[in-house]
């Protein structure tokens, strides 16, 4: 028995080595040659340039962008939060000579597959885009990119002369990364005579449409460097004040106006004067709680500003002069005080109109 287990273990351990060594015959012996690892990794693909991802121009000099912004609507101005609402189209043209194609028609090919300009628009805030990231090439090598967007933009507003002020919306396309040394923007101007422009109405409610512009302009960070390539479109716009005239500046005055009625009481009705001036003051109060949600909140004072400060001083001294007028008749002094009325029922209206010039005039 003991010869058996023997015999039957040599016969294992023999079959154990025979199945290692043929193993190592047939694996390939890699250490042998360790310059087919370098070379398997190494894929020749790797070392073959791709021209249409490289900026086509000549040595030393910028590429040539040719582009077009038509603004199509501008839905609102939020003069208080320094921006607009718009919808804008705009269509960017450069040449790529190696992809010329026999064509006849364009082809299709994602941005991501051939160099572009990387176009921006700087001061927006969250944009939708209508188009999907495409370019289309033409059989002469130029690549045009088409994009509708919508969105908000950024725009710093000068509400010194609100609301009688004058302000710029702007659209400012920057090729993001690229300085002017390296792309050039021109503007676009199509077989049709077509290029940059604006709609000739806007479904703004409060501004109209006064002139508009565009131009190559590009983008200085730090006005010590060199700036990066842009173009932009301005479109100057004027407030239409009317709005503000009856919302605002009109029911102040009556506001205004009814602080004065006590000068035309007699001064012994001591209940209705003081009556008529409180609930002047108190009207006056609401009135501006009322209207802070429609002026902009700006830490220099307005023009509509000046006017809502004086006018709520007129009205706080109908207050006081309603009190001493009565002080004063209780002090047996009748006809001063009603001199006093007399002499006011012209000089409010002309303080009045004086308030109205200083604001919106002067």
């Amino acid at each position: 028995m003991r010869l058996a287990y023997k015999l039957s273990a040599m016969l294992m351990l023999f079959c154990l080595l025979y199945s290692v060594s043929a193993a190592q015959v047939e694996a390939p012996d890699i250490a042998v040659n360790p310059r087919s690892i370098s070379e398997v990794a190494k894929s020749p693909i790797a070392d073959i340039a791709k021209p249409e991802l490289q900026r086509p121009s000549a040595w030393g000099e910028p590429t040539e962008v040719r582009i077009a912004i038509y603004l199509i609507d501008v839905d609102a101005v939020d003069s208080a939060n320094q921006n607009f609402s718009a919808s804008v189209y705009y269509e960017a043209r450069w040449k790529i000579p190696t992809l010329q194609h026999q064509g006849p028609g364009p082809r299709i090919a994602p941005t991501t597959s051939v160099w572009t300009p990387r176009l921006t628009i700087l001061n927006q805030q969250q944009i939708w885009d209508a188009f999907p990231s495409y370019v289309e090439i033409y059989p002469d090598g130029e690549v045009v990119y088409r994009q509708k967007s919508w969105g908000w933009f950024s725009q710093p507003f000068d509400l010194h002369d609100f609301p009688l002020d004058r302000q710029t919306l702007s659209i400012h396309i920057v090729a993001a990364g690229l300085l002017q040394t390296d792309v050039t923007m021109t503007p676009l101007i199509q077989s049709q005579g077509r290029d940059s422009g604006v709609h000739e109405k806007f479904s703004l409610p409060d501004f109209k449409v006064n002139s508009w512009n565009a131009e190559s302009r590009a983008y200085f960070p730090f006005q010590s460097q060199a700036g990066t390539a842009g173009f932009i479109l301005e479109v100057n716009l004027e407030r239409l004040h009317g709005f503000y005239i009856w919302k605002l500046i009109l029911p102040l005055c009556f506001i205004v106006a009814m602080s004065w009625v006590p000068r035309w009481i007699d001064p012994k009705e001591i209940g209705t004067n003081l009556g008529i001036s409180t609930t002047s003051f108190l009207t006056l109060v609401a009135y501006l709680f009322a209207s802070s949600v429609l002026l902009p909140r700006v830490a220099y004072f307005t023009r509509i500003d000046l006017f809502i400060l004086l006018s709520t001083l007129m009205v706080f001294l109908g207050l006081v002069h309603t009190v001493v007028t009565t002080s004063m008749y209780g002090r047996n002094s009748v006809a001063l005080a009603t001199r006093i009325n007399l002499w006011s029922r012209a000089i409010y209206p002309l303080a009045l109109a004086s308030i109205l010039i200083i604001s919106f005039l002067w």
